[in-house]
């Protein structure tokens, strides 16, 4: 509560809630449906380049199987071709998956933007502007960077801890729900801020302002990835909650200031 200058107690906006903003963030994409066309593009991306690079690399492991081992060898010989091709195929869709994942994210930029913004302007009116692509594309690749090098570091610590002494699970399961919860919000979190032209230092100083509220938002999503891959689906869910945390934080800011 605060008061004001006619003596009237008026209820002063609350700070920005993770759990709200996780809510909120589901609850307008299911809503609005001007939003689903976007909401689906991080989807569609990855089943493109999976369906695209998978191809080729069912092309290029008959093709290597054929230049490995010359043709009229015998029945073994034939054998031992078709059991190369599919181990080479195999491969080659272990890694056309995880290169399309790490891909479709980047690429679908433009359509999580739009969903920040939309957003942004159902719930004040108004929207700061959209970026260009080219700049969307380097901000995500920059801010995907930073939580794998930061939180994959953590994690595959916490995994050799569990790995040799068993017992420090208790602790370090917890602990990764935690440190992925943190890796999704900061990766949420990245279009609302890329969209104010938000600095990386600035970024952190975000963080640190809204740490409850950044930490819960990023765990109930965490809790959520049991499949992999479901990140893509739950992405514009997250962004959207991270627009309402942006939003939220920013009105919280300007009445401290006026008060």
């Amino acid at each position: 509560m605060r008061y004001d200058e006619e003596d009237d107690w008026v209820p002063r906006p609350p700070s920005p809630s993770g759990f709200d903003a996780f809510t909120g963030g589901i609850g307008f994409i299911v809503i609005t449906p001007r939003v689903w066309g976007y909401a689906l593009v991080p989807v569609a991306m990855l089943l493109m380049l999976f369906c695209g690079l998978s191809g080729l690399a069912l092309s290029y492991s008959h093709s290597f199987g054929h230049w490995a081992i010359a043709p009229d060898v015998g029945f073994w010989g034939e054998v031992g071709r078709w059991m190369l091709i599919v181990v080479a195929a195999l491969i080659g869709l272990i890694v056309a998956m995880l290169v399309a994942l790490s891909l479709a994210q980047p690429l679908s930029g433009f359509a999580l933007e739009a969903v920040a913004h939309a957003q942004e302007m159902a719930l004040k009116g108004s929207a700061v502007p959209r970026t260009s692509f080219l700049t969307a594309l380097v901000s995500t690749a920059k801010s995907v960077a930073i939580a794998v090098c930061l939180g994959g570091t953590t994690l595959a610590i916490l995994f050799v801890v569990g790995f040799f002494f068993p017992p420090a699970l208790v602790v370090t399961v917890p602990l990764k729900v935690l440190v992925c919860g943190w890796m999704l919000a900061w990766d949420f979190i990245d279009y609302p801020l890329a969209m104010r032209g938000v600095g990386l230092g600035e970024r952190f100083d975000w963080v640190g302002r809204n740490f409850g509220a950044f930490t819960v938002f990023g765990v109930l999503w965490a809790l959520l990835l049991v499949v992999p891959g479901m990140q893509l689906v739950i992405l514009p869910m997250g962004v959207a909650g991270a627009t309402r945390l942006v939003v939220a934080d920013e009105s919280h800011r300007r009445l401290e200031q006026c008060e």
